[in-house]
């Protein structure tokens, strides 16, 4: 029997609504209201890139392998931005804090490559690090206004007007009332692991406390992520009090939390450091809930396999021409590999912290050196030794300080150096030289002084040289804050080149001045 067309038309109209109802499953659009059931966003997120703009070589088990490189990575941003583009997902690049100061590149242009590199790959949102500071307050504010994303902290102010340094949150309209918020979040470390006059102005407020009060503002319109710069303990802390968070992408700690940590419903992600991974977080988010569900996680390694963009290489490539040929020159050998990396240099002794300590005695006559471990930031591998290497493992300008300390003093200051845990990675742990010493636990005990090793006396005095970040309080050690001190005017970094130059052949290792000894 023939149909009208109005019959026909109906017809196809139900069969339409039908097959969307059964195979549109979340993306299906609801008659009534017109807009979707859920949207799609992904998240692309790293940390703690200190400067690492270009590849760099490590150690690997099959041998050297080569990681990194800002440009790979844009490559694979934009590849995955595309292909959501193309499904109408949004794509969000997020940066957990830290992109400055570990390479020659970042240290000389304080910053300025690290920026447009960020600005020209279409970062979302960067939380501010404690080592975006380390070239001064200004420079932080002059890389704020270069950016084109903003930076975030809910917690770094002003001590005088009160005000937020940084944009608190960044607010990412999905569609109509549905919004995704990202709230960043900085370490109260910030004002112990950077130079007191670096943020003299500056106080840091309770991170928990912080969320808190901007979550209150921002909840009900959509789902609220934590970008966060912090212990992964205050992660934890802050997951507990707000169990609604989408996620928490954190920084500072520059581990790999892979698989990811989950607390309560809230599931923790961190990428490890220096450009090594570009994490990816799927998430799902209804429209009528306006709650997300994780749909799909991954961490990219960022490999030699993976073409550089050309755009970013080329930004790049103009930094390092600038840079000129004094950081490829060669300028001296080393016969064995001294150890930088972070979980080892922060918490044993290794060549690399003999042998910066002994320079630093060597060149000012002192009887004892001491430098923090955060202060050295790469291994110098065996075969030749360029300037570039030295600015790697020795990122910061630090100037020696002369200080004078009684036995009991250094006593006190070996007892912050070894108060942490492998785990804890604490910067605050110190290389020596002229010292000997024992740790049981998390207690000094057998300390001795110079070549015979002669017990220390308590009431005795010494003169101790350490660098200037330390000789202000840095990393915890308030001990040095208020002494007498004398400026040797003499930079540590190129007291290092000069001795590499002078030897030709550097041969430092392990000598047992600190001695782990297993409790009975």
């Amino acid at each position: 029997m023939k149909r009208t067309l109005f019959e026909r038309t109906t017809r196809l109209f139900l069969a339409m609504v039908l097959f969307v109802s059964v195979f549109g499953g979340c993306a299906a659009a609801p008659i009534q209201s017109g807009l979707p059931s859920s949207v799609q966003v992904t998240v692309l997120f790293f940390n703690d890139l200190h400067g690492h703009l270009q590849p760099f070589e490590i150690k690997a088990e099959t041998g050297k392998q080569e990681v990194g490189g800002i440009a790979r990575m844009a490559t694979l941003i934009n590849q995955i931005r595309a292909e959501n583009e193309a499904k109408h997902v949004t794509t969000l690049v997020l940066v957990a804090g830290d992109i400055l100061q570990g390479t020659p590149m970042s240290t000389v242009f304080r910053g300025e490559p690290d920026i447009k590199c960020l600005n020209a790959m279409g970062v979302n949102a960067v939380t501010v690090g404690n080592h975006e500071f380390d070239f001064g307050l200004e420079n932080f504010l002059m890389l704020q206004r270069q950016a084109n994303f903003p930076f975030l902290s809910a917690n770094i102010v002003d001590k005088q007007s009160g005000r937020l340094l940084a944009q608190a949150s960044l607010v990412v309209p999905l569609s109509n009332g549905l919004n995704f918020t990202i709230i960043g979040i900085t370490t109260r470390e910030l004002m112990t692991t950077t130079k007191p006059d670096n943020v003299a102005t500056l106080q840091v407020l309770d991170s928990v406390a912080a969320v808190q009060q901007v979550y209150e503002e921002v909840k009900g319109a959509g789902p609220v992520l934590l970008l966060s710069h912090s212990r992964h303990q205050t992660d934890r802390a802050m997951a507990e009090v707000l169990p609604d968070l989408a996620a928490i992408i954190g920084g500072h700690d520059q581990i790999l939390l892979s698989p990811y940590r989950t607390v309560g419903r809230v599931p923790v992600f961190q990428a490890f450091e220096k450009g090594r991974y570009l994490g990816r977080i799927d998430l799902q988010i209804e429209t009528k809930s306006k709650q997300a569900r994780l749909l799909a996680h991954t961490y990219i390694p960022i490999t030699a396999q993976i073409p550089a963009d050309p755009a970013i290489a080329a930004i790049v490539a103009e930094y390092d021409a600038r840079l000129g040929a004094q950081f490829k020159e060669v300028i001296g050998q080393s016969r064995v590999f001294m150890d930088g990396e972070r979980g080892h240099i922060r918490y044993e002794e290794t060549a690399l912290g003999n042998f910066i300590t002994d320079i630093m005695v060597e060149n000012t006559g002192a009887q004892i050196g001491m430098i923090n471990s955060g202060a050295l930031r790469s291994s110098i591998k065996e075969g030749p030794v360029t300037v570039e290497d030295v600015f790697k493992a020795m990122p910061y300008a630090n100037e020696l300080v002369l200080v004078n300390l009684t036995g009991a003093e250094i006593e006190q200051t070996l007892a912050r150096s070894v108060q942490g845990a492998r785990e804890d990675e604490d910067g605050g742990f110190l290389h020596v030289s002229g010292l000997f010493f024992d740790v049981r636990g998390r207690q000094v005990e057998n300390i001795r002084i110079g070549a015979k090793q002669t017990p220390l006396n308590k009431a005795g005095a010494y003169q101790v040289v350490v660098p200037d970040f330390l000789a202000s309080g840095g990393d915890g050690h308030q001990i040095f804050k208020d002494k007498p001190q004398v400026k040797t005017g003499s930079p540590l970094r190129e007291l290092i080149v000069e001795t590499i130059k002078q030897r030709g052949t550097i041969d430092a290792k392990v000598e047992g001045r600190i001695r782990r000894i297993a409790d009975k």
